[in-house]
Formats: C-alpha cells, sequence, structure tokens
C-alpha cells in the first residue's frame, strides 16, 4: 500500500464511491434485462457494452471501500429481475433511456471527480469519466445512425454582440417580455427528456406491480411528470419553439413482471432526485421569472 492509500477517504469521497455504487449495482440490473429484451442487435450490443463499462467502475468502487474498512452498500441481485418476459418497452424507448443515463453519468462522474483529493480516488473517477464520455458517444452515434435523436432548434446568429442594457431583460420581474436564451431553452429540453423518461417508466412499471401501493405510486409520478411536461412546453410555445413528443406510446402492453417493487422504487425515486437536481441547477441559470 503506498502513502496517498493511507490517507482516509474525505467525506465527499467516500459519499460519491457509496451513492456511485448503489446507483451502479441498480443499472447493472436493468442494462442486463433490457439488454436481453432489445431486438436490434445494435441496441443490444449497444447495452452490453455499457453493462461492461458498468461492472467494470462497479468492482473498483467496492474495492475502494472495502480497502477503507466500509461495509458494501445493501443492494440489488439477479432476484430483483425476470429474464426472458415480453419486451416492457420499444427497441426506440431503450435508446433514449439509455441517452438519459449516459448524461447523468456524464454529471455524476466529472462531479466526483471535481470533490476528491487522494490521489488513486482522483485517477479513479477520471477514469470512469473517460468511460462515461466514450458510452456517451457511443449512443448518440447510434441515436443518429438510427434517425431517433431529436435536436433541440438551433438559434439564428446575431450579427452583433448585444450587451443587456435595462432591467427588463428579467422579463417577469420589471415589465417587457422577452424569448427565452439558449441556456434558458437547453435547460428547459434537457428538463422535459428527463421528464418523458420518468412518465413511460412510471406508466410500464405501473401495469407489471400487483400492489396497489405502488402502482398508485407509479400513477402518480406519471401524472406529475406529464403535468410538468405539460407546463414547460407551455414556455416553449409561447417562444414558437418545438416540443418534444412523449414516450408514452414506446411502453407495450405487457402486463407481466420484469422488475421487483423494490428496484422499480428506487429508480422512480432516484430520477425524480435528478428532476430536482436539474431545476436546481437551471434556476441558477435563469434570468426570466415566468
Amino acid at each position: 500500500m503506498n502513502n496517498r492509500e493511507l490517507i482516509s477517504l474525505s467525506a465527499s469521497e467516500l459519499g460519491f464511491l457509496w451513492t456511485g455504487y448503489t446507483i451502479n449495482q441498480m443499472s447493472k440490473w436493468y442494462l442486463t434485462a433490457f439488454r436481453e429484451q432489445a431486438k436490434d442487435e445494435d441496441i443490444k450490443n449497444l447495452y452490453s457494452f455499457v453493462l461492461k463499462k458498468n461492472i467494470e467502475i462497479l468492482t473498483k468502487r467496492k474495492k475502494f471501500l472495502g480497502d477503507a474498512g466500509y461495509p458494501i452498500p445493501g443492494s440489488f441481485s439477479e432476484k430483483d429481475i425476470k429474464e426472458n418476459q415480453p419486451p416492457l418497452f420499444s427497441d426506440r424507448f431503450l435508446l433514449f433511456y439509455i441517452h438519459l443515463g449516459a448524461r447523468l453519468g456524464l454529471e455524476f462522474h466529472s462531479r466526483s471527480l471535481a470533490l476528491a483529493t487522494r490521489g488513486d480516488i482522483r485517477e479513479y473517477h477520471a477514469d470512469c469519466l473517460h468511460s462515461a464520455v466514450s458510452i456517451y458517444e457511443h449512443v448518440v452515434d447510434l441515436l443518429l445512425n438510427k434517425g431517433v435523436y431529436w435536436r433541440p432548434p438551433s438559434l439564428s446568429a446575431p450579427s452583433t454582440s448585444e450587451v443587456v442594457q435595462k432591467s427588463s431583460y428579467l422579463n417577469g420581474w420589471f415589465g417587457d417580455t422577452r424569448p427565452a436564451n439558449s441556456m434558458e431553452i437547453a435547460n428547459l429540453y434537457l428538463i422535459i427528456d428527463t421528464l418523458l423518461i420518468i412518465e413511460a417508466l412510471s406508466i410500464g412499471f405501473a401495469q407489471t406491480s400487483d400492489s396497489e401501493e405502488v402502482v398508485e405510486l407509479f400513477q402518480k409520478g406519471a401524472d406529475i411528470a406529464k403535468k410538468q411536461y405539460s407546463a414547460l412546453g407551455e414556455l416553449l410555445k409561447k417562444d414558437e419553439l418545438p416540443i418534444p413528443p412523449s414516450y408514452s406510446a414506446e411502453v407495450s402492453d405487457s402486463k407481466v413482471r420484469i422488475f421487483s417493487d423494490r428496484i422499480m422504487v428506487n429508480h422512480l425515486a432516484g430520477l425524480f432526485g435528478t428532476l430536482l437536481s436539474q431545476y436546481g441547477f437551471s434556476l441558477g441559470t435563469i434570468m426570466n421569472n415566468e
């Protein structure tokens, strides 16, 4: 053991290792189930690639926690999925789903690296970030090749730069209205994409659970996502911007259980946590009070 490994893990390092372990452990089983359900060989191969990267990251996280004397988080196992079941989602949705996962991986690993101090932990998180970039490149390339990548709109380039000269730029607080700026548009589309994934997953999960309480929870999740999607869509409409289509049609009519209630509820909770983070980050970049 070298000197840098003798240094105790900081709270930040421990937090991201621990949280990352539970996320990767849960993701492992979704990737396994969805890979088996994918019909398109390209999508199946993509899931195999992502699953391989996920297991590599998970194995190293487990070693760091064990070497530091921390217990391994109790998490999920093969008991939380049932393979060889009818597909719950279309291949198109499986691509959209893993695209969001790739985005979230980039955010998580970059923040993990930024808050790491110990040399071996920084090196590990840098490797994780490189893996996340590789996954993202593969996902986007396949979305483009399949012709299903939904691009946010382009904006016309102004002839000159302009400095904000009056407080009316803060629309909604001081009078005059203005169209959304590029950062506001970018955040709107990112949040909407997350809402669309939450809505479709909630619908699919609700129809495969046999617990009334769990079904009610998923139905509420779908309803919340749909209402927020509609509200944000109205903001896009005001500036004559296109609204991304819902993914609800990508859910099959299968009612056969694939995932345990435990892993489905945890996934939905995690995605709503992600949604809160996205709203919080967006709030810091918004200068429009609508």
